[in-house]
């Protein structure tokens, strides 16, 4: 225990002198955040519309109010040719292109059926399949308010027909910064605690002290333990600066127990922390940890539900996802932070964090034999 004191000791005057590092530590985390909660989110607003209004009618106008009035969309301009639709959508000026035919009122008041042109830019998919949605919603709920009015006006009572009232749980106002802050925090921890741990061994053999360790009765599971340390709490620091901000700056929910989420946090921190070891082991220079960090890094911020859900992946890569400690992690952050989950709603996500967490420890500590060091 002495020697792990006595390593964890020197790695944190080696830390505290390094006062660029230090400064990322504190501002780089809050940037990012700030970066993150406002450019990474799901919501989709204010779409640009081109609209040719054929018709120019009361009936047209109050349809095309329809879509303004949701807040998905907003007018960017009033076209008279239907060809000129064309110059918007190529240029990227505009997402959707509305045609609205000359016959559209007389049409609605003989409830005759009557078709309206509807050209999305499909290339973004997911945002055109998103704004298609809408406007089938938004077409079909004015479509159904037309229809009630003609039968009412013919003096019969319309049919009930079967609404639905949905009420949504954890996220009420449905907005994804309380979404996507909480996964924030987990990828800002595991990137800021692998770039740390990565070099630890390398920065040993690079400063020629190796070779001083070497001749040391160190063992390399100690020399691994005292490196772990000091980058734990700069794991939490990380960690309750991000809370801090996404709880002050956004303003978002938080409806679990703090001591929960910190007593969780350091199964993550630990296997974060021994994936950088075990990183460092193989790489020989800095630039080979620094690469390497990435190809641990991408993986799970792509594949671990931080931004698209894993349910929509091919099979064999939910497979691989039960690998990647991120997926763990975000789905306990997520539940105490979203929906107040406790201990017996997330145990087994920690303990599969520690085991991961201890056997790549145990796999670095092999890995780093003296003659290695």
């Amino acid at each position: 225990m002495s020697r792990i004191y006595f390593i964890a000791w020197k790695e944190l005057i080696q830390l505290l002198r390094d006062r660029r590092t230090l400064t990322l530590i504190l501002i780089a985390p809050v940037i990012q955040l700030i970066v993150f909660g406002y450019v990474a989110t799901t919501e989709v607003k204010k779409n640009r519309m081109v609209v040719c209004d054929y018709s120019r009618t009361p009936d047209s106008r109050d349809f095309i109010g329809r879509f303004l009035s949701s807040g998905y969309f907003e007018i960017y301009d009033y076209v008279t040719d239907a060809n000129k639709l064309d110059k918007y959508l190529d240029k990227g000026k505009a997402v959707v292109g509305i045609i609205i035919p000359p016959d559209f009122s007389d049409k609605i008041k003989n409830a005759e059926n009557t078709d309206v042109g509807i050209y999305i830019d499909g290339t973004n998919s997911n945002l055109a399949t998103i704004l298609s949605g809408y406007l089938k919603m938004i077409t079909s709920q004015y479509s159904s308010e037309i229809s009630f009015e003609h039968i009412k006006g013919l003096g019969i009572n319309p049919p009930h027909i079967v609404e639905s009232r949905s009420r949504v749980w954890f996220n009420e106002e449905l907005k994804s910064v309380n979404f996507m802050v909480p996964g924030v925090m987990a990828m800002l921890t595991l990137m800021l605690l692998l770039n740390l741990t990565a070099l630890a061994i390398v920065r040993e053999r690079e400063s020629g002290t190796a070779e001083q360790l070497s001749v040391t009765p160190i063992r390399p599971i100690e020399l691994i333990m005292g490196k772990i340390i000091p980058p734990v709490f700069i794991g939490y620091l990380v960690i309750t600066l991000v809370m801090v901000v996404g709880l002050v700056w956004f303003n978002i929910g938080f409806a679990g127990s703090v001591l929960l989420l910190y007593f969780f946090a350091l199964f993550f921190v630990i296997a974060a922390l021994s994936a950088g070891l075990l990183i460092s082991t193989f790489s020989q220079t800095a630039d080979q940890a620094m690469w390497t960090n990435q190809v641990f890094i991408i993986p799970n911020i792509l594949l671990s539900g931080f931004i698209f859900p894993i349910s929509n992946m091919p099979e064999p890569i939910q497979i691989a996802t039960y690998f990647l400690p991120m997926r763990y992690f975000l789905q306990i952050i997520r539940g105490i932070f979203m929906r107040g989950a406790g201990f017996a709603q997330h145990w087994d996500e920690a303990l599969v964090l520690l085991l991961w967490g201890v056997a790549v420890i145990f796999l670095a500590s092999v890995r780093l034999k003296k003659r290695l060091v």
